[in-house]
């Protein structure tokens, strides 16, 4: 009988204490706002016309697809991978280089956003501020071609920033869209959210309703969101939250974090419970966590699942998941289709890691979003 009580108490103290602690990572490792950061880490090896060598630590240098290469002083684009050498080291082909490949550890970042303004994808662009509860927020104005009274607004995701949204501006203005690329609360260089925090959606929705009211004000007759990554949860919160929800009338959204629950309880799967060891954190465990982190930082688990708990979309809805993101699981998007299926059309990118179908078959992305924006 004092066995079995010990083992109890034993129990419900390692919930308790292990709660605690991974309650503090879930607030460090995703409620805490961060700006992003090169990560020049990553070592060139050799180069010649057509191909170079990488190595490092970055397990994106294996990635399919397209990304840019970018170092103090310049910038260049890499394709496909052409062979492996060795567990850590790559080659890949050259596309081009805005100067020359610096031959020296850790001075180059792989890049998937691929561009650091809108004007390097070769789309002109201007500065614009629109006012938010918390102050005024900066955007990028991308015109359409032409004139035009239909407008996307483009929101980032979870410690990313404007850039994110770029890579499928292209397609946007080939479809006759004007796009506005905005900043929200917590972003570097604007106002901080009381809390401190990041909200997924629930307290971000109104710095995108001002940004959809800013394109109302200047001529905008209808509104395509477009959502990248909690950018996505942000769109779907407005669109249950927002008395401007009736003037959208498409969503776009790439690999949307629509159930943060199910980001943090995949992230505990992968997680060692004992560095070293191949010991996951048991379910009871990250269970008790999120209890404690729903306690301590005011997170309301259920309100940030958008799968399970939102209100059906009532518009059509474009989403691009690659099947090898590792951040937000592939099947939070099957669900929410398979909640939605008049609605959502659903497009996999095999091979592709976290907002990074573009950089892996561009074409097809392209090709499927100008379709959606027509209409076909």
């Amino acid at each position: 009988m004092r066995g079995g009580v010990a083992l109890v108490v034993v129990v419900a103290l390692f919930h308790l204490v292990g709660g605690w602690y991974f309650s503090s990572e879930i607030n460090s490792g995703g409620l805490t706002p961060s700006a992003p950061e090169r990560n020049y880490g990553v070592e060139v090896v050799d180069i010649d016309d057509d191909r170079v060598v990488l190595t490092g630590d970055d397990g994106a240098i294996r990635d399919p697809g397209t990304y840019a290469l970018v170092w103090d002083g310049g910038q260049a684009t890499v394709g496909e991978v052409i062979a492996l050498p060795g567990d850590n080291t790559v080659s890949r082909e050259l596309i081009s280089s805005s100067a020359e490949l610096p031959v020296n550890p850790s001075e180059v970042d792989l890049d998937a956003w691929m561009f650091e303004t809108p004007h390097n994808a070769g789309l002109q662009y201007w500065d614009v501020s629109y006012a938010t509860p918390l102050g005024d927020m900066n955007a990028w104005m991308v015109p359409a071609p032409s004139p035009s009274t239909t407008w996307a607004i483009q929101v980032h995701g979870w410690r990313a920033d404007r850039r994110e949204a770029i890579r499928s501006l292209g397609a946007f203005h080939e479809a006759g869209v004007h796009s506005l690329v905005i900043s929200y609360r917590n972003d570097q260089g604007a106002a901080a959210d009381p809390s401190g925090r990041y909200g997924f959606g629930q307290t971000e929705w109104p710095d995108l309703e001002a940004a959809v009211q800013h394109a109302l004000d200047n001529g905008a007759q209808r509104i395509v969101l477009s959502g990248f990554s909690t950018g996505g949860a942000i769109a779907i919160a407005f669109m249950t939250e927002s008395d401007l929800a009736d003037q959208v009338t498409a969503i776009v959204l790439d690999s949307p974090n629509l159930d943060f629950g199910m980001v943090v309880k995949s992230e505990a799967s992968r997680t060692s419970l004992i560095p070293g060891l191949p010991i996951g954190v048991p379910g009871t465990l990250t269970a008790t966590a999120m209890t404690i982190a729903g306690l301590r930082y005011s997170i309301d688990w259920n309100a940030i699942n958008y799968v399970d708990n939102g209100e059906p979309v009532d518009v059509p809805v474009l989403i691009f998941h690659g099947d090898s993101d590792q951040t937000v699981p592939l099947e939070v998007s099957q669900r929410f289709a398979r909640a939605n299926p008049d609605q959502v059309t659903l497009v996999v990118t095999e091979g592709a890691a976290h907002v990074r179908s573009w950089n892996v078959d561009a074409d097809r992305y392209d090709s499927e979003l100008n379709a959606f924006l027509n209409g076909e």
